[in-house]
């Protein structure tokens, strides 16, 4: 259903409204705001957010999980504080700085004053709240435990956040030399090396083949830097919209788990979320079923989704989830399989995986520092041989240069 920004204003009282709000046409929008009083005044239809969205848009719209997590946590706090959902939520709006969260809250304060529910007030904001979020909401209103579902929820959150945390800690210094390393290639390409040419073409000497390789990989650099550019250009847009179809996406995530060093990092990144979230639902009071349909829907990597999905019809037979994920030994580890069927047995399933968590989450933050402390010395050796065969290829032709004069 097509989604209107709008402007109206009161019959009675001349006062200015504002929001969005989903209707089949402009003019059924119309006829829903005379029927509350209100007369349209002006609006524009929102473009829908597809799978392929332009990279400007999915980062203008994001909403980082830390916003999420402080904002679960505040609503909480206001609840017990015996506020009710509506004052609440216009108080967050005000408070949050984010900009795409502060306009779902503008929407969803209005809708609840409309008499819906939060949490389908909320799902027309995926972007503010996944499916996860609206989940933990929607039973907490069902429940009367609104409060105790997003303190689950914010505790959720901050531990994602801790992880997601703990994976760009252990990734930003690589980067950060890879980056510095062409920047400074790129220099000696543009600027250095041009320099020494007029140099060596003085003089009648024969250049080795690695002067000759720079000399033309500089020319390269000089001359064509425009197709560079576009080349480097086209090469991500492109491989990002690849990767944005969903079946390129599955395979090349599938087969990044088969990669030595990052496969098992994958797999101990998703098996946290796994449990954590698997752990917080359960708790919170969602149903099995529906605790991995969410999962499903949820999972970043297509592969963990699929066997969610999968394994929702499984469990829905009756079967236990660890017999399940028995059958996918690169994915779930005999050890986590163990512990699902124990956590199964004893019914204390929810508990059993937030132990699980907590290992997992331990084990991704120490692996990212020491993937930290192993890199340093690779990218030394990397470094070092470039400036190596950097030296090799200017200092070989002074040495002929020497002999000539």
């Amino acid at each position: 259903m097509p989604l209107y920004t709008f402007e109206g204003r009161n019959e009675k009282t001349g006062e200015v409204t504002r929001g969005v709000r989903e209707s089949p046409t402009h003019a059924a929008l119309g006829q829903d705001l005379l029927s509350e009083g209100v007369l349209l005044t002006r609006y524009v239809q929102k473009t829908q957010s597809t799978p392929g969205g332009s990279i400007l848009s999915a980062v203008l719209n994001k909403v980082p999980t830390i916003e999420r997590a402080l904002f679960a946590r505040y609503f909480a706090l206001m609840l017990r504080a015996g506020l009710d959902v509506k004052r609440a939520i216009g108080a967050l709006q005000k408070q949050t700085k984010n900009k795409p969260m502060q306009k779902a809250l503008e929407t969803v304060h209005q809708d609840v004053e409309r008499g819906k529910t939060l949490a389908e007030s909320m799902q027309k904001f995926p972007n503010a709240f996944p499916p996860i979020f609206v989940s933990f909401v929607q039973v907490g209103e069902a429940t009367g435990r609104l409060q105790e579902s997003l303190e689950v929820l914010a505790d959720q959150l901050q531990k994602e956040y801790e992880l997601k945390r703990a994976i760009k800690g252990g990734l930003m210094y690589p980067i950060v030399i890879i980056l510095a390393l062409i920047a400074v290639g790129i220099a000696m390409m543009y600027f250095v090396v041009p320099k020494l040419v007029e140099v060596f073409e003085g003089f009648d000497v024969d250049l080795p083949v690695p002067t000759r390789v720079l000399i033309w990989m500089s020319g390269v650099f000089q001359n064509y830097w425009y197709l560079l550019i576009l080349g480097t250009l086209v090469l991500i847009v492109g491989g990002w919209g690849l990767l944005r179809v969903k079946s390129v996406k599955a395979s090349v995530m599938h087969g990044m788990l088969y990669v030595p060093i990052i496969g098992p990092i994958i797999v101990e990144i998703n098996l946290a979320r796994f449990a954590r979230n698997l752990g917080s639902l359960l708790k919170s009071g969602v149903s099995f079923v529906k605790a991995l349909e969410i999962l499903g829907s949820n999972s970043p990597h297509p592969s963990y989704a699929k066997v969610f999905v999968a394994a929702r019809e499984h469990v829905k037979q009756g079967k236990e989830l660890s017999d399940y994920l028995d059958g996918f030994n690169r994915m779930f580890p005999p050890i986590v399989i163990n512990v699902l069927k124990v956590g199964e047995e004893t019914g204390a399933l929810d508990e059993v995986l937030n132990e699980v968590a907590l290992f997992y989450e331990g084990e991704v933050d120490q692996t990212m520092k020491n993937l930290t402390s192993i890199m340093e010395p690779v990218l030394m050796i990397l470094v070092g041989l470039a400036v190596g065969a950097l030296a090799v290829s200017v200092i070989s032709p002074i040495y002929d240069l020497v002999n000539v004069i």
